[in-house]
């Protein structure tokens, strides 16, 4: 449909931000203003405690409507990408923000400068809102260059980032599939269809194609991959960590320990788990020679479901009674004061996410179908977005975002409580298993396949740390290895997925996939918690936004990610759901 086709109730309202075109512009003007009144303060933050207090405070102020521009303009942007205003708008933010990011590039220098300083004031009550920001700066003293070679630094760093941007500009054509004797169009999007035809010559086809195309550029992938190792190696060694791994971590507060600790579990104590699954999956389908091509395969058909917008909001606010009567209410506010855009319209953007500002309401962008896909991903999105909401209401600007590393907690949260609310209300074993099946899909995609990824990622930069001569023929070993490791006896490997970890976009930048299993592990334990009747802790958990460190924030909520038993808990709950499945299937 058009978008102006769509029921006004079911699009996104987003005057919270901006109430018309007029106000857009008059805030253009003031942020810069804003902006030129910062940077005449050059050389001057740290004079006294008011000046002190009053930059620090006019940066928070200027921050938030930098971010109502960008936010507004992007969002508008995304669900009408042909409207010429909406791009200029997007023009206008884009630069603005560019330019701030370039010019105010001297306020942490100066700070780190006058580090004793700024301590000192930080033992003022009227600094107590700066202290934990101040604490995270500080904390990369050790790691700060001089001036000059951190001008070099940021130079070589630009340099550092070609082999992702390289990877991104690079369009493989793939040989077509056939499909019932018609040529069908193979690409990154289509792979995964071709993977869920019941025709076993199609998966092959489908695999062998798009493999066959990686390997055709595999010492181009292999150098991408290798560059990019060095790259962060680097960096780690110039800023005095004990390697790239390290230096990942540092920005999250943790150590090699949690991520060595994600990877044992996964990869070792609980493998037989992932065996168990692929075993049982190979036996339900009926497969003898069991492929890699063969596991995208459903366990369960798709159950035929549909749901109305209102239905969903009626389950959901039932799935998440358990959270509270306002965490309910706010679901119905969401829906009532039109934070989110659900249905799919021309030149509208794909897929889904929550998104605002600290001053709009938290946003959803999401391509409803009223299919059981549709209705989870509600879900997962109003776990950010109730999060967002959570954290804005307790912290002021500077202190309410939370980081990459918990995003992912109560959006998973969520979608978990919802699973149990329809496993628990419903009746249909079909339906069970097909919920079954899903939760099972996404635990192996996120608990088991990052941490095989993230062992590669680990390796990859060991080789470069310790000098080891590195070519295609290492990295496509070491592929085959883990894919052994990782499916077990019941899935046969076949030679081209030696290629399989030159398209997974991850590797081309710097030590990410550890945190999904992260972020399920943690939200399995919050879940187990609030099932037996204690949300508080999780409830603190969502109010905590940036205010202090994430371990901490997980921690003050009852779960430690450095603990065992999150991780006992998390894979317990697989075999668990693996076993429920096993006996409906019976």
């Amino acid at each position: 449909m058009n978008r102006n086709e769509a029921d006004i109730r079911y699009t996104w309202d987003l005057s919270s931000l901006f109430a018309d075109q007029q106000a857009f512009d008059a805030q253009v003007i003031e942020t810069n203003k804003q902006l030129e009144d910062l940077c005449s303060r050059k050389g001057h933050i740290t004079d006294s405690l008011s000046s002190y207090v009053q930059f620090l405070n006019d940066q928070e102020t200027f921050e938030r409507g930098l971010e109502n521009l960008y936010v507004y303009a992007k969002m508008a942007t995304d669900v009408e990408p042909k409207d010429m205003q909406n791009q200029h708008n997007l023009a206008q933010a884009s630069n603005l923000l560019q330019k701030a990011q370039l010019d105010l590039t001297f306020v942490s220098l100066e700070l780190l400068h006058h580090a004793e300083q700024v301590r000192e004031y930080l033992k003022e009550d009227v600094c107590k809102d700066f202290r934990y920001p101040m604490h995270e700066l500080f904390r990369t003293l050790p790691h700060r260059l001089s001036d000059e070679m951190e001008n070099f630094l940021s130079e070589v760093n630009e340099i550092a980032s070609i082999p992702d941007e390289t990877y991104q500009s690079i369009r493989l054509t793939f040989d077509d599939v056939i499909v019932d004797g018609k040529k069908e169009f193979l690409n990154g999007a289509t792979y995964r269809e071709f993977l869920r035809n019941p025709n076993v010559e199609v998966r092959k086809q489908a695999f062998e194609n798009y493999f066959k195309e990686y390997g055709n550029f595999e010492n181009a992938f292999a150098n991408l991959l290798i560059g990019n190792a060095k790259g962060q190696v680097l960096n780690a060694k110039t800023r005095h960590f004990d390697s790239a791994l390290q230096a990942s971590l540092f920005q999250d507060g943790v150590d090699e320990t949690l991520y060595n600790k994600i990877l044992f579990m996964a990869n070792e104590k609980y493998i037989h788990y992932l065996h168990d699954f692929f075993a049982m999956k190979k036996r339900i389908l009926g497969i003898e020679d069991f492929h890699e091509y063969d596991i995208a395969l459903d366990l369960e058909p798709s159950h035929e479901v549909h749901y109305t917008i209102e239905e969903c909001k009626e389950i959901l606010k039932k799935a998440f009674a358990v959270l509270g009567d306002d965490y309910a209410a706010i679901i119905d506010q969401a829906f009532h004061e039109r934070w989110i855009d659900f249905y799919p319209s021309k030149e509208k953007r794909t897929g889904a996410y929550s998104w605002g500002t600290y001053d709009s309401n938290p946003y959803i962008l999401t391509n409803f179908t009223g299919s059981y896909d549709s209705l989870s991903t509600l879900a997962h999105e109003l776990g950010h977005s109730l999060h967002s909401y959570y954290s804005k209401k307790n912290n002021r600007a500077m202190l309410a975002n939370y980081q990459i590393f918990v995003a992912e907690v109560a959006s998973t949260v969520n979608e978990i409580l919802l699973n149990k609310y329809l496993l628990k209300t419903s009746k249909d074993p079909q339906y069970r298993r097909y919920i079954l099946s899903n939760l099972m899909e996404e635990f192996v995609g996120t608990c088991y396949r990052q941490p095989m990824f993230a062992q590669f990622e680990k390796d990859l930069h060991e080789w470069v740390e310790q000098r080891k001569p590195i070519s295609s023929k290492t990295i496509t070993d070491r592929c085959l290895e883990l894919n052994k490791q990782y499916f077990g006896e019941a899935v046969i490997i076949d030679d081209l997925q030696k290629y399989g970890f030159y398209y997974v976009p991850h590797f081309y930048y710097n030590f990410y996939v550890y945190k999904y299993t992260l972020g399920m592990a943690v939200a399995i334990s919050f879940v187990k918690e609030i099932l037996n009747g204690n949300a508080a802790p999780y409830r603190e958990f969502l109010t905590k936004g940036g205010s202090e460190s994430p371990v901490d924030e997980l921690r003050h909520g009852g779960v430690d990610p450095l603990s065992d038993q999150v991780y006992d808990d998390a894979f317990t709950f697989f075999k668990e759901i693996m076993e429920e499945f096993q006996e409906l299937k019976a």
